[in-house]
């Protein structure tokens, strides 16, 4: 089954928050292993096999998945180790030393090695030294990094081969729709917006290449240089300190431009599933997203009085895509904003197959819809039993009037 979207362990389930706790509790009594073994357990994901480990007598094995890259390590009686490997080599390089030099100094619990023609990312720590808090940071650290910096490092220098990457292959009729979408998506909007008047549409065009950005990462999840691309587009809009609104526009389009020129071959390369066992994003509650509904939707008035449907639902589906790129929500509101994406692009889910059809007959399919977001809003009903999204007020005429009365009902509900 197709899964789209950005893996993420926030808001883990009130069993794991209590496994968390006794493995606190136990660390504090100096029941180090047992502690550490609850530790793994509470890292397992509910649903995909992302962690493993072993106990024989006074030694821990682990292994965890990140991305494309498996993380190792064992706990004894004395000390616990954790490494990666990231990449091969005959013989290394003076720039390749320097680079991971300059990465070491930006890690705080781990650090870069060489052993036997390979590199390696490692954390070592005392166990009198090494809490539950600490090691899932640790542990973060090296996972996160490792899964990214691979891609990074062996991009930056052809000496280095991948080593001991862990990814399922999409097929190669999905990969070519993918490749498609990427390009069809990104010509699109070039074309598009070469016939508007930057000066009158500078906000409409941001919010066009912003949710391009986001609706290639939920939908499409390249993988690689080019995830990392999308996200540096992303973080490089909203952190450029004195750039007009115009440069940073130029930006994007630059960036958008060089994706596009990537060959099919490399683009090719970037398109497989991963296994994870952390988030990227921080884990938010739901006044983040009512902050992004709230700061955004009214600036759809102007685009519909003038007839730019097109653009009202470019920003509609922005702050769905920018809520799921930038943040970890509660799963329900997770979910239901990836059913808005989904929902806005049906053209990708009839190729792919994927197994919700959300129209009948060219129009909303209001019973497929309302079971789906039931089904979201079930996911926090053990955690919060009072949670419930009011589907009579959600409109059906069209695609924007359901995405704006949905956004209405969302800002309704009550984590509490």
């Amino acid at each position: 089954m197709i899964k789209f979207g950005r893996f993420s362990d926030a808001f883990k389930p009130k069993t794991s928050l209590e496994k968390w706790n006794e493995c606190e509790k136990l660390y504090k009594e100096k029941k180090y292993h047992e502690s550490y073994s609850l530790f793994f357990d509470y890292l397992k994901d509910t649903v995909i096999d992302n962690v493993f480990h072993s106990k024989e007598d006074s030694l821990i094995k682990f292994q965890l998945l990140q991305g494309s890259k498996e993380i190792r390590g064992y706990a004894d009686g004395n000390k616990l180790s954790a490494m990666v490997l990231i990449a091969d080599y005959e013989k290394i390089s003076v720039p390749v030393m320097r680079r991971l030099m300059e990465m070491n100094y930006t890690l705080y619990y781990s650090r870069f090695a060489v052993k036997d023609n390979k590199i390696i990312l490692k954390f070592d720590s005392s166990i009198l030294d090494c809490s539950p808090r600490k090691l899932y940071y640790a542990l973060k650290e090296v996972a996160i990094r490792a899964d990214k910096l691979d891609d990074v490092l062996l991009d930056e220098f052809s000496a280095l081969k991948p080593f001991d990457t862990h990814i399922t292959e999409y097929s190669e009729e999905e990969k070519e729709i993918r490749i498609k979408y990427f390009r069809k998506w990104i010509s699109d909007a070039l074309t598009f917006i070469s016939g508007l008047k930057r000066d009158e549409f500078t906000g409409g065009i941001s919010y066009i290449y912003l949710n391009l950005i986001y609706k290639i990462d939920y939908l499409l999840q390249p993988q690689g240089p080019v995830n990392n691309e999308l996200e540096k587009l992303s973080w490089t809009y909203f952190n450029s300190k004195n750039v007009p609104l115009e440069g940073l526009i130029e930006e994007l389009e630059n960036g958008l431009r060089k994706l596009l020129e990537i060959p099919d071959i490399k683009l090719k390369s970037s398109f497989y599933q991963v296994t994870s066992t952390f988030g990227i994003s921080p884990p938010s509650g739901k006044e983040a997203a009512d902050t992004v509904i709230n700061s955004n939707i009214n600036n759809i008035k102007w685009y519909l009085d003038n007839k730019y449907e097109s653009i009202a639902l470019n920003i509609l589906e922005y702050i769905a895509g920018y809520s799921l790129f930038t943040y970890s929500l509660n799963k329900s509101l997770n979910r239901i904003f990836g059913i808005i994406i989904e929902i806005l692009n049906p053209d990708i889910l009839n190729e792919l197959k994927y197994h919700i059809n959300y129209y009948s007959d060219g129009k909303l399919n209001k019973d497929v819809i309302v079971k789906e977001l039931n089904d979201a809003i079930s996911l926090d009903s053990a955690e919060y039993p009072e949670l419930k999204l009011n589907t009579e007020n959600i409109k059906f005429e069209t695609n924007y009037y359901f995405v704006k009365s949905l956004f209405e009902e969302i800002l309704k509900l009550s984590y509490k």
